[in-house]
């Protein structure tokens, strides 16, 4: 049972940072995306990024404060509907937001979101504000929900292999690739001058380990994908 646990747990570190299977807000998997607040809170719960934002002690309390406010969060989301889990989730993100935007001066706050963007890949572009800022067209956002859409299965796929004692380390390494796959799809939508915006919304690459779940241990460290 443990080791099955693990199986799903891992996989579930890919899945949630997968675009396939971000939470579809309005308008066909742009408007809101999955937990946005919650990202940027398990991105701030790692030390290598309070580091880089340089952080104060008392900010870090604060930062821990709303960490173990999101465990909670998480936790009583699995008692719901997934019609009242979403709802909830939405809430539970602009109050995570409202939180950093307290917690973090306005310079650090516009660098976590940087982090953010270089950790998310393409499923980035479903985030309302990136499609914004991108001028995204109809076009390219029906292009991305059809990637979004097809990968579904694949991941989908995966999960069951895991549940039914399929090798951890092997079930890894196809979903970090699936989700290497469909970003490189994703991107690929983009022209040469929203390539070049969304770079500049990246900033200056992260260089620092990250623990691939946000929350908790993980699953070893990775490196930030830089711009």
């Amino acid at each position: 049972m443990k080791r099955l646990t693990l199986v799903v747990a891992a996989l579930a570190v890919v899945a949630i940072s997968s675009p396939a299977l971000a939470q579809r807000g309005g308008g066909r998997g742009f408007g809101g995306g999955r937990m946005a607040g919650g990202n940027l809170l398990g991105l701030l719960g790692q030390k290598p990024v309070q580091e880089d934002l340089k952080l104060t002690d008392d900010q870090v309390k604060k930062v821990d404060e709303q960490v173990e406010k999101q465990r909670e969060v998480f936790a009583a989301l699995r008692d719901l509907t997934p019609e009242e889990r979403q709802k909830e989730a939405a809430t539970q993100a602009e109050a995570t937001k409202k939180s950093l935007s307290e917690i973090l001066k306005e310079d650090q706050l516009k660098r976590l979101k940087q982090i953010s963007l270089q950790q998310r890949g393409g499923q980035a572009l479903t985030d309302a504000e990136v499609a914004s800022a991108l001028n995204l067209t109809t076009e390219q956002k029906d292009r991305i929900t059809a990637i979004q859409d097809g990968v579904q299965s694949q991941m989908r796929e995966l999960f069951q292999a895991g549940a039914a004692g399929g090798d951890r380390e092997e079930l890894q390494k196809k979903g970090q690739e699936l989700r290497t796959a469909t970003d490189q799809k994703i991107l690929a939508v983009l022209t040469d001058a929203q390539h070049a915006k969304l770079k500049e919304m990246k900033g200056e690459p992260f260089k620092g380990e990250l623990r691939g779940g946000g929350f908790g241990g993980g699953r070893g460290g990775r490196r930030g994908r830089g711009a």
